[in-house]
């Protein structure tokens, strides 16, 4: 390993996002880092061969069938031994300075345990306000989404590094061994949440820090839109249930899972059948998560 090279590995997950994904791994290059794993999430685009032709130094992990998120990012870790790794959405286009700052951060701040970049317009560079950090989820804040109203984000400037609950998971650092002590991703989550509940497991470890001085690019949304809204809806319910289960206390998780079920109650009356099928899933699972049972897929 060169002298300048820093300490971490880097893991980016695509998925049907080819030219996303090169640009992704455009920008990596001009990062030292010690090795970058691609995990192809079973893309039909030609990805995989892409990469490998473009980019032959860059190891790539070809997954036959698509799994979540969490399992794909723990199959890129499990390839790995730095002591930090770089958690990267494809839509991710970082840059040396910005690694460097996120390394520094956990240097210079030996109880953190990791570290996420502030998300910036790929074009006008204003921070991407809708991925600042948030507080944890609460009961008061899923039904406040059941409702169409957001979590609020924390208000941040752009200079001073904090510590924060929930921080933009699409570029994200981690003490490798404090990532292992954590379980790693939870990979019963699929596309949602997932980042939450590794935020919410680092918290035991110790610090979590958002540091603004790390501007990434981020083209955002990008494995959203390739969703159907009824793919959006039942993973985004899934993922909060799921949340309810893991952490809540048991009479909110209670709750949580009965207001759940009513919602998917309600919007059965839907003349989408596609639509009514996810509600159906959520009434279910919004009942087994009120008695206190994980929801299903």
């Amino acid at each position: 390993m060169k002298a300048s090279t820093l300490p971490v590995d880097a893991v980016v997950v695509t998925w049907n996002s080819r030219e996303t994904a090169l640009r992704c791994l455009e920008h990596l290059a001009g990062v030292p880092v010690e090795r970058v794993i691609l995990v192809d999430n079973a893309s039909a685009d030609g990805t995989a061969d892409a990469v490998e032709s473009a980019h032959p130094e860059v190891e790539v992990v070809a997954l036959e069938r698509e799994h979540g998120l969490a399992a794909a990012y723990n199959r890129g870790a499990d390839r790995e031994s730095a002591p930090l790794v770089l958690f990267l959405n494809d839509d991710v286009f970082v840059n040396d300075e910005a690694v460097r700052a996120l390394v520094s951060a956990l240097d210079e701040r030996p109880s953190a345990v990791a570290a996420a970049g502030r998300l910036v317009d790929p074009d006008d560079g204003g921070t991407q306000a809708e991925y600042l950090p948030q507080p944890f989820p609460t009961f008061a804040s899923l039904t406040a989404m059941l409702a169409g109203r957001g979590r609020s984000a924390v208000e941040l400037g752009d200079v001073e590094t904090v510590v924060v609950d929930q921080p933009p998971g699409a570029c994200l650092l981690i003490r490798r061994d404090v990532f292992e002590a954590a379980g790693g991703w939870d990979e019963d989550f699929g596309f949602w949440y997932e980042d939450v509940d590794l935020a919410r497991r680092l918290k035991a470890f110790g610090e979590v820090l958002y540091v603004p001085s790390a501007g990434v690019a981020h083209a955002g949304g990008q494995s959203a839109r390739r969703l159907s809204r009824a793919q959006v809806v039942s993973r985004h319910y899934r993922g909060a249930l799921l949340y309810a289960h893991k952490h809540f206390p048991a009479s909110k998780r209670t709750a949580a899972g009965l207001l759940y079920a009513l919602a998917g109650a309600v919007k059965l009356v839907s003349r989408d059948p596609d639509a009514r099928r996810v509600y159906r899933t959520v009434l279910r699972n919004g009942l087994r998560v009120a008695a206190n049972r994980p929801p299903l897929r």
